[in-house]
């Protein structure tokens, strides 16, 4: 048994005083709110255009447009004057197998799932592959990730991580990932708020997140491979399966939470070793 002394608790106390003075002032709440604020100020014109069954304004398309840009906006106004934009922008060498791996990563998934479709109804309704092939779709595939991963992995992951550990961590920054999407909720399609695909993809975002945490850990946290990843998401994209096919979504689900699980052991084990050694 080690017993402690006045000396050793005085420096546990200093040393817990300051890492929580050190978390404070991070700057993750406020990178948080406002991610979330810019973009859902800027979408909020277009979604309102559609709640009413109007044609948005080129004004309001122009101001949806520039909204996948709140999370780097508000990395650039938080981490800035921090001095942290380095750490954030500044991490890129990696093993190109990682890279690779990112890519197909999500459209691996997805074929899964398709498979899985097949294995157990003995038909497929949909394709195989749902690349991008409007000119809003291969946008998307550049915006989306450029806009978001510098800010929810390049700031608000090693801070979350350090704060939550691995898992929980990647999981927290998965939901909060998914509140940033509410204002997207509002579709023309529906023209209403689509509970049903916002609540898919609150659970999908965080299963996700543990995926992209898994590969970013192994990439010794590489900006190219969190961008890969969310790029390749956007290479094929299941949710553009019709709605009504709600088999194949939640089998993408079952697939997505059943891989998301094996990440999950890896990264606890991984750390767990880390800090024993």
């Amino acid at each position: 048994m080690t017993l402690s002394t006045p000396s050793s608790d005085s420096t546990l106390q200093s040393t817990g005083r300051a890492r929580s003075t050190r978390r404070r002032g991070d700057g993750l709440y406020a990178y948080a709110a406002l991610a979330c604020g810019l973009t859902w100020a800027l979408a909020f014109p277009t979604a309102l255009a559609w709640r009413h069954h109007a044609a948005p304004s080129p004004a309001a398309i122009a101001s949806e447009g520039l909204s996948a840009f709140g999370p780097l906006l508000a990395v650039l106004a938080v981490a800035g004057p921090r001095h942290r934009l380095r750490a954030v922008f500044g991490r890129w060498r990696t093993n190109p197998m990682w890279l690779a791996l990112a890519l197909v990563a999500a459209p691996a998934v997805h074929t899964a799932a398709r498979a899985l479709d097949v294995a157990l109804f003995g038909e497929h309704l949909g394709g195989w592959f749902a690349p991008p092939v409007t000119s809003e779709q291969l946008a998307a595939l550049v915006v989306f990730p450029l806009g978001e991963e510098f800010g929810w992995r390049g700031f608000a992951y090693p801070r979350i991580v350090e704060r939550l550990g691995v898992v929980r961590g990647a999981l927290l920054l998965g939901v909060v990932w998914g509140l940033w999407h509410l204002v997207y909720g509002i579709t023309p399609e529906a023209g209403a708020f689509d509970a049903l695909e916002f609540g898919a993809g609150m659970i999908e975002l965080p299963l996700y997140s543990v995926l992209i945490a898994w590969v970013f850990e192994r990439s010794n946290r590489s900006m190219g491979v969190a961008l890969a990843f969310h790029a390749g998401a956007h290479l094929d994209h299941i949710e553009r399966a019709p709605g009504t096919d709600l088999r194949l979504h939640a089998l993408h689900l079952v697939v997505l939470a059943a891989v998301a699980l094996v990440a999950a052991r890896s990264l606890a084990l991984g750390s767990a070793a880390k800090r024993a050694w």
